[in-house]
């Protein structure tokens, strides 16, 4: 790995390298009758982490029995995961530390962690919403990973709302890993919850001052797929000229 890349996974799954911090994001490893595809090798991506961060508790992004498989072959690994996580995570003998949309960790002494809102839902009956019950506390996230030269934004699920927009004003958001699967009534009717779309993903990169677009949550399960190549027609469409739409392709890795 080169000291700055960016290795996607499938689904919402990534690997960071950044000066010389390795980060897992939603890494999902299952099986699922519903998959479009075999899991990839997991006793390889579970090998060498520093960190691994996850955005929310639905299994395409919190997969417990890899992140146990994790902290056998990375000791030490740390997972970041929204606070309603915690005590999972504790039981499953993890380092896991909760976080809040808001929070700044320092993952090392270069490269810095900022956890963002995000708007999903456990069911389509409570989205879009942050998650957040009586105890005001949220269920989903975002993530930026930033180095002195580059900042990566992880979007998690979510909708584009004036609420995320104002999180990530200000943010000097390089990459933006986003969703662009949409979401519509006939796949709330089968129980999913959706995302923006590749417009709107389009659109709020152009809005945060993203130079580059990696979409994502558009391959894994049949029923709940979309065509990447989209955000690079809307983009042209747009005339975005200063945005770089990358179509991903699984284990390929990026320099960035």
């Amino acid at each position: 790995m080169t000291a700055s890349s960016l290795t996607w996974l499938g689904q919402a799954s990534f690997r960071i390298d950044l000066d010389g911090l390795r980060v897992l994001i939603d890494p999902y490893f299952g099986e699922h009758p519903s998959r479009l595809y075999p899991p990839g090798n997991a006793e390889t991506a579970a090998r060498d982490l520093d960190v691994i961060l996850v955005t929310h508790e639905h299994i395409d992004h919190y997969d417990p029995a890899f992140l146990q498989r994790a902290a056998r072959l990375s000791p030490g690994v740390r997972v970041v995961l929204p606070t309603p996580l915690l005590d999972d995570a504790q039981r499953l003998g993890l380092n896991a530390v909760g976080v809040q949309p808001g929070d700044e960790l320092a993952l090392l002494s270069s490269v810095s962690l900022t956890v963002t809102p995000a708007w999903h839902g456990t069911t389509p009956a409570d989205a879009h919403t942050e998650g957040r019950g009586a105890d005001g506390i949220a269920r989903f996230v975002g993530y930026i990973v930033r180095s002195e030269n580059i900042a990566i934004y992880h979007a998690g699920d979510t909708i584009v709302t004036e609420g995320l927009l104002a999180a990530l004003r200000g943010q000097r958001i390089d990459v933006a890993l986003l969703p662009v699967n949409g979401r519509d009534a006939e796949r709330e009717a089968a129980g999913i919850v959706g995302n923006m779309n590749a417009r709107e993903a389009v659109e709020l990169a152009d809005q945060i001052g993203a130079t580059t677009l990696v979409p994502m949550h558009w391959d894994l399960f049949e029923g709940n797929t979309s065509a990447p190549e989209e955000a690079s027609a809307i983009a042209g469409e747009l005339r975005l000229q200063a945005l770089d739409v990358i179509v991903p392709q699984r284990d390929a890795q990026t320099q960035l």
